[in-house]
């Protein structure tokens, strides 16, 4: 997102605390089929149908008319969608700026897809015997692989789910960063139970979260490639029970902004607050029956105020206007746009030298 852009969301954030309710930042949860079977996710078993493409273009257009300004494409896995580059493509030809998470199975053999995205994350668990550990055996090659070829052709940075195969591993994690040239962020174990699941053994100590989110805060304040703010590392390491990914009340200091500037909209059209919130009930408002904005103003009344889902959390700091987050972020940005520079710069000299 340029300069203009973070200004008009910067914008957005100050008439959302005064009242405006617009759906600024919506996530899209475009499909159930992945070609991976991680530990810790049970999304491919729902097996719902796909919407078609005609009506995600439609939702898309809908969306920019209500003022979206962010698009967060997840699934399953998108790329799994022969169409994902055209709907993708649609909505960055609205101005809308598009990022997309992928576990990078697919992502050499689609480079199309590349080009029709601004900002990809990956899912990076750290070294082989741990990321497959997390996801399945042969998982850490693609994953490999699709860095490689993102490199230098679009915003890259990484996800980490941290358990109990990867907590140790957060420095070689940072270290294959620098290296690699992506900024990377980390995450709890989150999911609600109809999304993921937690295997014997998979879910670190309290004292391990808490030592973890502290160690990230030290090597974030000694210039680490780390994506995640300051302020929601510290946040979590304090967070009271990790086995509990909400609170009904508020934690990290700023109220949930999910269902006033930010919504998720599922694989069969409905929308919810947030992902931690989807499939909880049976009344979702479906965008595609009634219309995306009458969909999302329909959202009712919040269960909760907190969680540890990082995205959620910076999202509520930045639309909170939260000043030291905000410049975080922006420097996160400009420090990716710069590596994704000079990575462009090397890549003729790795085709000359294949």
């Amino acid at each position: 997102m340029n300069t203009p852009g973070q200004l008009m969301m910067g914008f957005d954030a100050l008439l959302g605390i005064l009242g405006r309710r617009r759906p600024v930042n919506v996530m899209i949860s475009i499909t159930d089929r992945c070609p991976s079977r991680c530990a810790y996710c049970q999304i491919p078993e729902q097996g719902r149908p796909d919407l078609p493409t005609d009506v995600w273009i439609d939702l898309v257009s809908q969306m920019a008319r209500a003022g979206t300004r962010r698009i967060g494409v997840w699934g399953g896995e998108p790329l799994s969608r022969p169409d994902i580059a055209e709907i993708c493509g649609h909505a960055r030809s609205l101005g809308i700026y598009v990022s997309l998470d992928s576990n990078g199975y697919l992502v050499p053999s689609r480079p199309e897809v590349l080009g029709a995205i601004d900002h990809l994350v990956l899912a990076y668990d750290g070294p082989e015997e741990a990321h497959d550990a997390n996801r399945q055996p042969g998982s850490h090659a693609k994953v490999m692989a699709a860095m490689d070829a993102a490199a230098g052709r679009v915003r890259l940075w990484s996800i980490t789910v941290l358990t109990r195969n990867n907590i140790g591993h957060i420095d070689h994690i940072l270290s294959e960063a620098g290296r690699r040239g992506f900024l990377a962020t980390f995450q709890t174990l989150h999911h609600n139970d109809k999304l993921g699941r937690n295997p014997s053994g998979m879910m670190p100590s309290a004292e391990e979260y808490r030592e973890a989110f502290g160690h990230l805060l030290k090597r974030k304040r000694e210039g680490a490639p780390i994506a995640n703010s300051p302020r929601y590392l510290k946040s979590l390491a304090a967070w009271p029970d990790y086995r509990s990914t909400r609170l009904a009340g508020a934690f990290h200091g700023v109220s949930c902004r999910a269902a006033r500037m930010y919504c998720n909209v599922d694989v069969d059209g409905r929308v919810y607050p947030c992902s931690l919130l989807m499939g909880l009930s049976d009344g979702a408002p479906d965008a595609v029956e009634v219309g995306f904005d009458r969909a999302f103003r329909a959202l009712g009344p919040l269960p909760c105020q907190a969680c540890v889902a990082g995205c959620y959390t910076e999202y509520n700091y930045l639309y909170g206007l939260s000043v030291p987050v905000a410049l975080d972020w922006f420097a996160s940005v400009r420090r990716t746009d710069r590596v994704m520079a000079e990575a462009a710069a090397r890549r003729p000299l790795r085709k000359t030298e294949n």
